[in-house]
Formats: C-alpha cells, structure tokens, sequence
C-alpha cells in the first residue's frame, strides 16, 4: 500500500528532473492532491502512472506540467461503456483499478477531496460544468417572425402595388404623378416601424428568458475540498470533485460510488425507466440530471458539462426554450382570433361599400368614363380594408401578457421568488389558500439547542451553562448523548473566514452538533473515527434517523428523532448515575409533561436513544426493531419566529386568503408558533393522523375552519391540498422534502424552499422561494394579482381604441366614400395600443391596495361588468366627437374650418383620435372605484415615456408628415380643440367611477374527484397538468 501525501508520494529531484527532460524547461514542482488516504494501489505503479503522465504526448496542453493520467474523453466513455457489460464495473475494476486507482489517476484523495487552487486547473483540462450557451436568436430574426403575419404580408403588397400603380399609370391628364409613390412607400416604413418595435420586444424579452432559465438551472451541491464540507454552485464542479449526496438532492455530473448507504437514484429523466435504482460498489454510476431518492453516499466525479451523458444528449436535441404559453395567454389568443374575425368582416364591409359608393357615384350618378387612372383608387380602398384588419386584429394581447409576466418575473426575482413556470405568476393573483410549512418559512431555521433533558435532570439555559452539563451528566452517558448527535447525523458545519457559522443540512441536526462542540467534543472527528454500518436516513412518514456503528465488540443502534414516537419504544433509560434503568410510569409521566410543557413554549422537542443489537440481528433488508429502546435524552430546540411574519400573514388574511399550517411538529409546539404567526386563533386544530381518518364529508366540514394540522405527514399534506381544490380554492402549498414532490405538483402553485428544500422539491415546484421567508409567497401573491390586472387594463383599454377605430372607418366609408382615418395613420395607432400600450400597462408594480380586495377566484371573468362600464362609456364619447367632427366641425367658428377642406377635417379627426387614447390611457390604469387615476404615476417611468414619445411622434406626424402621413399643419386653436376634447377622457373617466355597478360575485363550484392526467414527478421540468390552474381563463362578458 502507498501512502499518498503532499510530504512523500514523489521524489521531488526525480520529478523536477523528469518535468526538464520532457519539457525541455525547469517547472515548479506541481503536488498531487492527498492529505493522508491510504490507495489500493503499489508504490511502484503510482511512480509508473507519474512518469507515463509526464513524458506523454498531450492532446491539450494547457500548464506545462499536467499530473493527470486521463483526460475527458476517457471518462465520458468510461461511463458510457458501463452497461456493455453484464458487469457495470468491469472497465472500471480492470482498467482503473477499482474507484482508489481512478482517484490516484485524478489526483485526488477520496477523503479530503482535491485542493481549492487545484479548480481552475481541472476545469481547463477536463471541461466546464457550465452549461453550453444557448445560440440567441439575433435581433434581425425578431424582425423576419414579426413579417410573418399574413396581413401585414398582405398590406406590403397592396403596397407595392400603389407605388407601381402611382408611378406607371398616367392620370386622367395623361400625365403620372410626381408624388404617387409616397403612399405606398409611407406604408412600408410604417410596417417596418411597427416591425421593429414588436421585435425589439421580443429580442429584450428572449434575453431576459435566457437568463431565467440559467438560474433555475443553477443548483446547490455538497462537495469536500481541502478536507473541508462546503456548499457550491452545481456550474462550479470540476472532475476529481468529492461530491456528497443525500435524500433529495441533484446530481450535478456524472459521477463513480465511492461509499454511502441505500442510496436510491431516480435516473427516469435518462433511462426512462421508472424505478428506481440502488447504487453501491457494483453498480457505482451516477448520471448528472438524477434524483437522490433515498440514502446518502459520497461520489467521485469523472465527468462533467458536455462530457456528462446528459450534457451529450442536452447536445443533441434541437434547443427550443421559448417558454410554453400560460393558459391566460392561450385564452387571451383565442379572444384575439374572435375580435380579429369581426375586425376582418368589418374590412370587407368597409371595402364593400367604399367600392360600392365610388362606383355608383362616378360611374351610375355622373356617368363618367372607365380610366386606367381609376384602377390606384381601388388599391387606395383595399389598403385602408386591410389595414382596419390589421389594427382590429390584437395581437397586442398575448404580447401583454408575455411582457408583463417578464417584467413580473424579474421583480419577483428581486423579491426573493424564482418562478419556474410562467403559470404560476398568473395563478398566485387568484390563491385563496395558502398551506405553509413552518421550519424556516414562518421561522428562521437558525434553531439552537436551549434544553436538555438527561439523566434524571433538566438544564433549562443550555447556551450560557453547557459547563453544568459536562460536570454533572456521568461521562458515559454524555459520550453516549453526544456519540448520537454526531454520528446519526448528516449535517455539517463550516467555518468562514469572517468567523461566522454555516449550518449545512437539516438545522435540528446543526443545533445538536454546536451543541457537542460546545461540550468539548470535536462532531467530525467523531464521525471519522466512527465505523458506520448503516444509516437510515430522516424521513417524514417515520419521524426518525436510525444509524447502526461497529463498536469494539458489539453493534449500537442510535435513533433521535420526534419525542412521542422514540419515547413509546423506550423501555429503559439511562439514569442519574450512568446505570441503565427500568422506564417506569411515575418516570414517563415526568417525561411526558415535560415535552408537554416544552412544546407550549414553542420549542421543537427530539428524544435520543440507543440499543446495542444482538450478535445475529439482521439489519440490511431492513431496519432493526425498535423494540426495548434506552432513552438517552431529550432535546428542547428553539426556532425564533421571523420577525416580518405576523405582519405577512394579517395582509394574506385581509386579502381574502386563508393561511394553514401545516407541520411535522407535536399540536402543542404548532398551535403555539401559530399563535404567534397569527394564523391560529381558536380555529380548528389536529394531529395528521386524525385528519387522515375523516371521510370526504367530514373533512369538507373541518377545512374551513381547519388552521394548524400537526404531526402531518406529506401523505396528509396531499390530501388536504386535493380537498381543498376540490372545493373550489385555488391552493398554494410550500414544501422542503423529496416526498412533498407529490402535493407541490398537485397544488396550483408549489413554493419550494431554496435554502432547505431538496432539489427534488425544488424540480416540482412552480416557485422557488430563494430566502425560505413566509413574507416572499405574500409578495409572490401581489404580484400575481399585478399580473392579471395589468391584462384587464390593456384589454379594456385596446377594445376602446379597436372598436372606435373600427366604426369611425366604416361610417366614413358608407358616408362619405372614404376613411376618415388613414392607412398610415391607422398603422400609428394600431403602433399605439399595441406594443406602445402594453409596455406602458403591463409593467406598472403593484400597491398594497391589491391586498385590500378579495382573491379573484377560478371563475372570474377577463372582463368584468366595471370594466365594460369604462369602455362603452368611453367608446360612445369618443365616436359622438369623432362623427361631430366630421360632419359638424364648421358650427365652431375659431377653428376656421370649411365644408371642402377634407385634409384639415381628417387631420384633426386623426389629432382628435389619438389624444383621446392617450387620456384614456391614464383612465385605464385602474379598474375598480378608485377615483384618482393619477396615484404612483411618477414611479412608473416606463408608462410616463411612452406617454411622452407618443405625444412627441403624434406632434411631429401632425405638424411635419405632409402627403406621407396624409396630414397638415393645425393651428394653435385646432391644436387646444384636440387636445381639450382629448382630455375630457379624464373626466369622464371620473364620473364614470360613479355609476352604480358591482361585478358578478365569484362562483366556487365543487369539483368531486376531478381526475387531471398524470404527470411524471421527475421530467422536463414543464408543467404538463394544467386541470386546475385556470383560475382567471374565462373570457367571458358579465
């Protein structure tokens, strides 16, 4: 055997000498990473691998001096070829030498892992664990799918023509028109304008998802380095890593087994086979993609990024992560299609009867001859039609949509909430029940060990007398006591250089490990020295961790976990001087008042015990009886209450949501933090297992006053959350554990936990809560509830401008022959509600009035009866104006406009049009009673500069367009007249707000056992059940 040390695995003349003959340079020693592990492997092939390795031809030489005896390509396949063979480790065992030579190989000591400064080295060697960037689509590819639409295909065209027909076909003077080509030409740059803005949109928004998806990518992994536990970024692991696995977590590349316990592995996202897999010495691979479902192990990494069998297959697949459409998106197209039909009908009939009045009146009428010349006016008619369909058409809406969840995605993020699933902001500004864990959400999880129950004797001030503990527990007792907290355990601390403390892994664990330092002991060391046999690791439906250690000549089965469950295996107890004694009555009634009145000052209790096992108890297919138990001790954690909590859950209550808690802890330890959180308040209360008994009937009688379930197991949690959909709620749930994957896909909007959530709760979440904090799903809820009303106020205000734009054409075309409004200046204003309208509505930030209203509910309608009152109150204002414009401006004498000046008439028309929008754009930042339109404009800059550009380009347009826009010069007083008639929308607004209207009250029906198809746990990470979350996807009209 060969001890590899920094000290003496080399012969440092030897390999200076070797580095000089190869390289022709004289190098600084380069060490191999190692602190002390013994290898399986001879001195003499160590110095054979070294000497290969230095004098080796390299494929790519990055340092002069290259340690490693593999490179990428070697592993990848090493890992690709382990089910060539009926046996997975047959390369690895004959070619490596089992996982100690691949260690030896990689430089890296399966112990302490590889040194710090060795990282950058392995990464430009090996490969990068950062994913390959995406390939962006450029901005100029925006433009070409914005060009796509057949009616603006259809526009272009129709534009061409005009240009052709302008410049080619002579007059009925014989003579061509100097400026016939101005009209069409002026179309075209209008698409193009309208092109570009819509894309550069889009481009901005593509970015924006790119960077979202990196950061859900972006996991947290356990890894050793210099002898030390540290957490880092799943991008940050290089080959040679030490990586530590447990229940939940993500594995981050492709990796070999070098020890652990039951490790169970879900690897469905890469085989497709839906069981799950156990990994040990022979069948040691690990997949990068996988589940940890069960049990915890240590793993070498051997390949990484696109080295990994995931990062090949990533490779492969065509990259198309433009995000799925939400269901308001896909309701709101649908809304789009219906209006656009109308506004195509409306096109025809506009043609219809443009063609109709101009053939009856030249042709029928004044009896004039057939021109060539005739043939522009014609092309002139089918523009203006297709242009009325190309501003009746909405496309606006589901681009509101698409940048008003960007925009609240990005804030959300600022907010402590990474969403996964586009859905889940939509579906938030709905919930009406959220379900709260209550570790690190209602809490801080910074939980420290303030009680101790042992040997016959309670310490009340643990953190100021730990001293009183050592001096007065008998010793054996004590290394007993603290034998269990640090072996049965798989957390870990680590110390900053600032001084501070990391707490890694479950915090009830950390709390007792500060403990046992405190108490001389050093935990790692004793966890080293250890001899672990097996490890059962916490789960929520056992509410233990059990560990099994080789003593010098027995067995020791250590168990901690809730206090009730270990205390009603305990038989025996260890008592004041260190002798085992009978657990008797008087002794357990002791025992039970005192978690009893623990539990009632908030403190999360955990008793300890042990037994050492019989010579032939089995313990591998499962674990040992729990029977005859020694109780060592009890434990009394405390939790502090997060300091913005009560406050949070109030404004839930206020807003109509019902908050639950939902808790592994006893009822006593639960209604107290609930008391304190201001969720319980004599409400109902009760114990999982109680809950579960119920029948349908009886829990649709307890939920709505149900306030805390203790003692629940994720089973319990499922169940809940599947009546409460069923009785109409629209449910938020949080969850940390890889068991409560199950009701996080099923609730509409699963928060995991960031910090302490597995990354399979993480993978089955909609929401990632990034601080664990209660207050982030409030946020998460007035950000919803933003959303929603973002799209109300640019529905209400683009059906205003539409049906306006719509009827002022048709009218015109019937009475006078001709648009009051142009094709160009129809582009503008389809410019204006458009993309303009939905940057400036859709990205107004929430108040806290949101809060101040009831939920919205599964029912509620797009278009709600408050909303129709503004926009048929605006619509008939803005079409009186309009049409007394064009028939009737003559009667105001100041405005100095005659009967035959049709230019003028059209321009003010046009003027008077858009100043109206542009007012009642102010009306459309508020959908209910509120009366002052104007509250927080100042900060939203993005409405205020699009307010300021459209009146800029309006102005210009007006004063400066001549025959491209088809306008001319106003005057001061024709200027006041659009302007002041413009801002009556204000007013109007106003006195709208007064007119008595309720909207329809919510409709909560009971959906029995609504079967929604099954979705895999583990996949894509795309939401594929949809059954329930459309809480705000009827378009319907109140």
């Amino acid at each position: 055997m060969f001890d590899q040390t920094r000290s003496s695995c080399f012969n440092f003349k030897l390999k200076a000498k070797l580095e000089e003959s190869c390289s022709g340079e004289k190098l600084a020693p380069s060490y191999p990473a190692g602190s002390g592990r013994l290898f399986s492997v001879s001195k003499d092939q160590y110095h054979r691998e070294r000497m290969f390795s230095l004098c080796r031809p390299k494929k790519k030489k990055v340092f002069n001096y290259q340690p490693y005896t593999v490179d990428g390509s070697e592993l990848s396949q090493l890992v690709k070829n382990r089910d060539v063979h009926d046996d997975p480790t047959k390369e690895l065992r004959e070619r490596y030498e089992g996982v100690n030579g691949l260690g030896v190989k990689l430089c890296t000591d399966l112990k302490s892992g590889i040194p710090e400064h060795e990282v950058e080295e392995r990464r430009e060697y090996f490969g990068s664990n950062y994913p390959a960037k995406k390939k962006l689509r450029n901005f100029f590819a925006f433009v070409f799918d914005a060009l796509q639409d057949r009616t603006i295909i259809i526009l272009c065209i129709a534009a061409v023509v005009s240009i052709i027909l302008g410049t080619t076909v002579p007059g009925k003077d014989g003579k061509t028109h100097e400026n016939g080509w101005i009209e069409g030409t002026a179309i075209l740059m209008a698409v193009v304008l309208v092109a570009g803005v819509t894309s550069g949109n889009d481009f901005q928004k593509d970015r924006k998802f790119n960077k979202l998806s990196q950061a859900v990518e972006n996991r947290t992994v356990k890894v050793t380095r210099d002898g030390r536990q540290q957490t880092i970024s799943s991008f940050e692991v290089v080959v040679g890593d030490v990586i530590q696995l447990e229940t939940g977590d993500y594995i981050p590349a492709d990796m070999t087994y070098i020890k652990g316990h039951d490790i169970l592995v879900d690897e469905s996202t890469m085989t497709g086979e839906p069981e799950a897999v156990h990994k040990n010495e022979s069948n040691p691979f690990f997949l990068a993609n996988c589940m940890v479902m069960e049990g915890t192990a240590s793993a070498l990494v051997i390949a990484v990024g696109s080295q990994s069998q995931w990062g090949k297959i990533k490779a492969e697949l065509e990259d198309d992560d433009e995000p799925d459409e939400t269901p308001l998106e896909k309701k709101l197209e649908k809304l789009a299609d219906l209006i656009g039909k109308l506004g195509l009908a409306a096109g025809i009939l506009t043609f219809v009867a443009l063609v109709l009045q101009w053939t009856i009146t030249n042709f029928i009428i004044n009896d004039q001859p057939w021109d060539w010349s005739e043939l522009t006016v014609v092309v002139d008619f089918f523009i203006i039609a297709v242009t009325i369909v190309v501003v009746a058409v909405p496309e606006g809406l589901p681009l509101a949509v698409t940048i008003s969840l960007a925009f609240s995605m990005f804030q959300m993020m600022k907010d402590q909430n990474l969403v996964r699933h586009l859905v889940a902001c939509e579906t938030m500004g709905g919930a009406t029940a959220i379900c709260s864990d209550k570790t690190g959400t209602l809490t801080q999880n910074m939980m420290t060990t303030v009680k101790l129950y042992v040997s016959g004797r309670s310490f009340e001030d643990v953190p100021r007398n730990p001293s009183e503990i050592s001096r007065t527990v008998p010793q054996n007792v004590t290394d007993i006591l603290l034998e269990n907290m640090a072996v049965n355990s798989t957390a870990y601390l680590v110390q900053r250089p600032d001084g501070n403390t990391d707490f890694i892994g479950a915090k009830t664990e950390c709390a007792m490990l500060v403990l046992t330092e405190k108490l001389g002991k050093n935990y790692s060391e004793m966890r080293d020295s250890a001899n672990i046999l097996k490890m059962y690791p916490f789960s929520s439906e056992k509410k233990k961790m059990m560990t099994i250690i080789q003593l010098e000549n027995s067995r020791r089965y250590h168990l901690k976990g809730a206090s009730e469950v270990i205390l009603r295996s305990c038989d025996r107890i260890l008592g004041s001087d260190g002798q085992v004694e009978e657990l008797n009555n008087a002794m357990r009634t002791t025992l039970d008042n005192l978690i009893i009145s623990w539990a009632n000052e908030g403190l999360r209790t955990l008793s300890l015990a042990y037994r050492d096992l019989d010579e032939d108890e089995e313990f591998e297919e499962r674990a040992p009886s729990d029977e005859g138990l020694i109780l060592v001790g009890v434990v009394g954690i405390e939790d502090p209450l997060r300091d913005e909590v009560p406050d949070s859950v109030r404004e839930c209550q206020k807003a109509g949501i019902t908050v639950r808690m939902l808790t592994g802890d006893n009822i006593l330890t639960a209604k107290k933090i609930a008391s304190r959180c201001g969720i319980y308040n004599g409400g109902e209360a009760m114990e999982g297992p109680q809950f579960r008994q119920l029948s349908k009937k009886e829990m649709d009688a307890v939920i709505p006053r149900l306030q805390v379930l203790a003692r629940c197991s994720p089973e319990d949690k499922l169940i809940l959350v599947k009546r409460l959909k069923a009785m109409g709620e629209v449910v938020a749930v949080t969850g940390d554990g890889t068991n409560d994957a199950p009701q996080l896909k099923e609730a509409d909007v699963g928060f995991a936990m960031g910090i302490s959530g597995t990354e399979v709760a993480k993978g089955a979440s909609d929401i990632i809560l990034l601080d664990d904090n209660f207050s982030s799903i409030e946020k998460a809820v007035m950000w919803g509830r933003n959303v929603f009303d973002s799209i109300r106020k640019f529905v209400q205000f683009q059906l205003t401008v539409n049906l306006v734009a719509v009827c002022v054409a048709f009218i015109g075309a019937v009475s006078i022959g001709d648009s009051p409004l142009k094709a160009v200046q129809l582009l503008w204003v389809n410019l204006i509600m458009d993309t303009m309208a939905a940057l400036a509505l859709a990205t107004e930030k929430p108040t806290r009035a949101l809060m101040e209203r009831a939920p919205y509910g599964r029912s509620s309608p797009l278009i709600t009866r408050k909303m129709w009152r503004m926009i048929v109150g605006q619509m008939t204002f803005q079409l009186g104006v309009l049409l007394f414009t064009l028939y009737g401006i003559e009667l105001i004498p100041h405005l100095d406009i005659r009967n035959d000046q049709e230019a003028l008439k059209t321009t003010l028309i046009f003027n008077t049009f858009v100043f109206c929008q542009v007012f009642n754009e102010f009306n459309a930042r508020k959908l209910e009673d509120e009366k002052n339109m104007f509250s927080g404009i100042h900060r939203n800059y993005i409405f205020l500069g699009v307010i300021f550009i459209t009146v800029t380009v309006q102005s210009l347009i007006v004063q400066f367009g001549g025959e491209w826009t088809e306008t001319v010069p106003l005057n001061a007083y024709q200027w006041m007249f659009s302007v002041g008639v413009g801002a009556l929308s204000l007013p109007l607004g106003f006195l709208l707000r007064f007119v008595p209207i309720k909207n329809a009250p919510e409709n909560r029906t009971v959906i029995e056992d609504a079967e929604d198809e099954e979705k895999p746990l583990l996949g894509s990470g795309k939401k594929e059940k949809q059954g329930c979350k459309l809480f705000c996807c009827r378009v319907t009209i109140e």
